[in-house]
């Protein structure tokens, strides 16, 4: 896995645009998922908005006849087993203003050697970025599966 070297963004004020945060996020989570060794709740957490977090730390309430899915990477989608070796490709602005928020950034990854498009919805405020959504390209988002789990 290559890492690239990150494009200058917003060096004036010594941050970084909302495209950087998502490619060293990504880069790392990829990384970490081939190691097995996630990172811990609460730095997890800290990578997604205040919004997000609430969803995804709600009480879960599973209907009682409803079928385990595949499992879900909330990073890179369904199907992706602990372990799994993820390729990041091309990090670019889908939509948005990278440097002041919000933006979607399109993540291009590949999984057993099948190309996948995820977005990345990005809030701030200011240089303290927080993933807000994750599309992926099944058309399922990661505020929808928890929303389908807690009923939010």
């Amino acid at each position: 896995m290559t890492l690239f070297a990150a494009r200058p963004g917003r060096a004036e004020c010594g941050g970084v645009s909302i495209r950087e945060f998502v490619e060293t996020t990504y880069y790392k989570q990829a990384r970490l998922h081939a190691a097995k060794t996630p990172l811990g709740q609460e730095d997890f957490y800290a990578l997604f908005s205040p919004g997000m977090r609430r969803l995804m730390q709600a009480p879960r309430q599973y209907p009682k006849n409803q079928m385990m899915g595949p499992l879900l990477n909330a990073f890179f989608g369904y199907g992706v087993l602990p372990g799994a070796e993820i390729k990041v490709g091309k990090v670019e602005r889908d939509s948005g203003d990278e440097d002041l928020g919000p933006a979607t950034i399109r993540v291009e990854i590949e999984h057993r050697g099948e190309p996948h498009r995820i977005l990345v919805h990005v809030v701030g405020p200011g240089e303290d970025w927080r993933i807000a959504n994750i599309i992926y390209d099944s058309g399922k988002s990661l505020i929808d599966h928890y929303r389908s789990i807690t009923g939010g």
